[in-house]
């Protein structure tokens, strides 16, 4: 349920979540009123924002709705494995880290990035798979909605980036002369309503690499309210629209070709539908598929 306030003459220059505190003394938590603003789920004047530190003015409406706190249940969905590697289809919203998922994680995405998360069952596959990664060999692609009309139908982007900015514990990045060289290629699968839909593939994996690469170029990706404050497209995402749709790699052991897919989420879906890109949805596997399972090697 919604909850809506607005900040009277008395409680302008507070902080957002210190407002929101004595606003709602029946929420579960402090925690769950700053998770619930992390996740989009706070608007301020009707537009989402994401900061609990932000200074209130007088008259701001402030509109929120708490998360409730519920027990950890996530079991990730296995889309294959063998007796050495394992590769699992990560929601968006879960954090890439070692208790969410059986084994090693060889690589990470975001919190808020969906799709294929590579495992290794052993320290020495985890070996061989981060030498696979630092030889290139590893092919990715990823499906990213982003702000605006885009009209070159290819490009590839070369820059070098390092860290920014930190606030509440975060870290954003940017280029910098003195950063990693990061190289992203993109190819224009379709436009729709002030957005377009990319698909990404990284030949670097840098922090942020995507994120950051497709802001500098004008067309952040929908929902990135990190590196982005205000869209042109009007589809107001829960999370940053980037899905880890594909990988494909030589098996450490056996070198056979193996190639995983993580189906098109149903919220990735939902937006492509709103912004009238729903055709596009023909050239992927989508979560309204009923075959669940489907790597390829």
């Amino acid at each position: 349920m919604k909850r809506t306030f607005k900040v009277s003459s008395r409680e302008k220059g507070q902080r957002l979540l210190a407002f929101l505190r004595e606003k709602c003394p029946d929420a579960p938590s402090v925690k769950a009123l700053k998770r619930s603003i992390e996740s989009k789920n706070c608007t301020i004047n009707g537009r989402i924002e994401t900061f609990s530190t932000h200074i209130l003015k007088a008259g701001d409406v402030v509109e929120i709705e708490i998360e409730r706190e519920t027990p950890a249940t996530y079991k990730p969905l296995l889309l294959w494995e063998d007796t050495v590697l394992a590769a699992y289809d990560k929601p968006a919203g879960v954090v890439c880290e070692q208790k969410a998922f059986p084994g090693k994680l060889v690589h990470r995405l975001d919190k808020e990035t969906s799709g294929v998360v590579l495992v290794a069952k052993n320290e020495k596959t985890l070996q061989q798979m981060i030498e696979i990664f630092k030889q290139k060999k590893v092919q990715k692609e990823y499906l990213a909605l982003v702000d605006g009309l885009v009209r070159d139908k290819k490009k590839t982007i070369i820059s070098k980036l390092a860290p920014r900015h930190h606030y509440q514990g975060q870290t954003l990045y940017g280029s910098s002369p003195g950063g990693q060289e990061a190289i992203t290629e993109w190819e224009l699968l379709g436009v729709g309503n002030k957005s377009s839909l990319l698909l990404c593939k990284p030949i670097t994996g840098r922090t942020h690499q995507l994120r950051v690469h497709l802001k500098e170029s004008g067309h952040a990706i929908v929902g990135d309210y990190q590196y982005t404050r205000v869209f042109q497209c009007p589809y107001e995402a829960k999370r940053h629209l980037l899905h880890a749709y594909k990988m494909v790699f030589p098996h450490p052991t056996t070198h056979e070709k193996i190639e995983i897919i993580a189906q098109v989420p149903r919220d990735f879906i939902e937006a492509l539908e709103t912004v009238g890109m729903a055709h596009l949805l023909q050239l992927f596997h989508t979560e309204k598929e009923q075959d669940r399972r489907n790597p390829r090697h």
